[in-house]
């Protein structure tokens, strides 16, 4: 039987990727956008956390938000496309009713 292998990041490695200084990653660690898996003795992180930093680093970017900022308006974004995910289910529920 084959198993996933979940890959983690260090700090500095993801910070790398993201290209993003190692202080910012670590303050956006600690305004809670992004959770390390461990936090001992280093912090590691799962590579899916890329995709958060990415979309934070072009909210902060582009639009010139700061990084409290940048946390509201993920969690923002998070609750408008789980509100889409259930209007949907309800649309397909009310079909069959129609």
């Amino acid at each position: 039987m084959s198993r996933l292998r979940h890959t983690t990041l260090t700090l500095t490695e993801l910070s790398q990727r993201v290209a993003l200084p190692v202080t910012t990653v670590t303050e956006i660690v600690e305004l809670g956008i992004v959770e390390p898996l461990e936090r001992q003795p280093d912090w590691h992180f799962d590579e899916q956390v890329i995709l958060i930093l990415s979309r934070a680093a072009r909210l902060h970017r582009d639009l010139g938000i700061d990084w409290n900022g940048v946390a509201l308006a993920l969690e923002l974004l998070d609750e408008v496309e789980s509100l889409r995910q259930e209007t949907e289910q309800l649309r397909r529920r009310l079909a069959r009713f129609v």
